[in-house]
């Protein structure tokens, strides 16, 4: 299947995109991983400003499983530097089955929209280290465990494709309820809370490889046998 093509248009300050396209939640921006969306969608997008940006986004996007493709919007303000920051606003629409599949069945009532706010914020104390944190909120959900998300920790370093020799590491925790539909998932998984490391390693010029491991416990607190682990690991080649 088709996983990526769009076209786009960079201009001084403001860059436009149309197609079918990478999406990663502004929640990235607070490594490890986006605690709402990291999948690709079809529709638009605009970004303008430098140091504070604004990201503006509209389509839909397929989602495995669920009957109804969800239209999605997104309004962010980012920003980037020593210290970065970010609020976002993001809504889904679909049929009720397939938003209770979003949100671990825990989605109110004849509910047809999806309502996630999103904040980050991280702080470089130089060019290897970032502490950083995220938090997104979910109102749409009756369960109060379910209603949040998020992670904090601190990155060092990174592998560099190019770069043989590099390397990375970061320790994190992270808690992902309802406010997370869709997720980074190679080492916490949705519903579950608990430590994240992970390390990745540039083996040879674009040889890179990476691996997570995850220990916590779910969040269904009527859940006897609670406790989760997972080990992830990866080798990327680069062109």
């Amino acid at each position: 299947s088709l996983k990526r093509a769009w076209a786009q248009g960079d201009y001084d300050n403001f860059t436009v995109k149309l197609g079918k396209m990478e999406l990663l939640s502004s929640e990235a921006y607070a490594a490890p991983g986006a605690i709402v969306l990291d999948r690709e969608f079809s529709g638009a997008e605009v970004t303008f400003g430098s140091d504070v940006q604004v990201k503006l986004q509209a389509g839909r996007m397929h989602v495995d499983g669920v009957a109804d493709t969800p239209n999605y919007q997104h309004a962010g303000l980012q920003y980037n530097g020593r210290l970065t920051a970010g609020v976002d606003y993001y809504r889904f629409g679909a049929d009720y089955n397939t938003l209770q599949t979003l949100t671990f069945n825990k989605i109110k009532a004849n509910k047809t929209k999806l309502n996630i706010w999103g904040v980050n914020l991280g702080y470089r104390f130089d060019k290897n280290a970032l502490l950083y944190g995220a938090y997104a909120h979910n109102n749409d959900v009756d369960d109060s465990t379910y209603k949040k998300s998020y992670q904090f920790g601190l990155d060092y370093k990174g592998a560099e494709p190019m770069d043989k020799g590099s390397w990375g590491a970061y320790v994190a925790y992270r808690h992902l309820g309802a406010a997370s539909p869709l997720a980074t998932q190679d080492g916490a998984m949705f519903g579950a809370k608990g430590i994240e490391v992970g390390t990745n390693y540039t083996l040879f010029k674009n040889v890179v490889l990476s691996a997570k491991y995850f220990n916590g416990k779910v969040l269904d607190k009527s859940d006897n046998n609670d406790k989760v682990s997972k080990l992830f690991g990866r080798v990327e080649f680069f062109f």
